[in-house]
């Protein structure tokens, strides 16, 4: 996988091991093909707009979670990170079911 380096760190193991070294074998094969294509925008990210991507659901979170934005990625499976300065921070992989 390509890596621009605006990914700063991981929460989510499974996630990481995609990044740093392609493995999808963390993921649930029905998440592992989007939530790598989401991990290549949001490193190559420079602004916020340019996450936005139809489909995702990007939104800003609120509450417990306030700082946080979440992209969707299945059903029940969402990408939470923050975002600060062009860099991605605490990414991590959240069942909300």
């Amino acid at each position: 996988m390509l890596q621009c380096d605006m990914i700063e760190n991981f929460r989510h193991r499974g996630l990481k091991r995609l990044y740093e070294k392609g493995d999808k074998s963390r993921l649930r094969p029905d998440i592992a093909d989007k939530a790598e294509l989401y991990l290549s925008v949001l490193d190559s990210a420079e602004k916020l707009e340019e996450l936005d991507i139809t489909g995702f659901n990007f939104h800003r979170l609120t509450g417990d979670m306030r700082g946080f934005y979440s992209v969707f990625v299945s059903r029940n499976h969402r990408i939470v990170f923050r975002f600060e300065d062009g860099r991605a921070f605490d990414i991590d992989l959240v069942d909300y079911h």
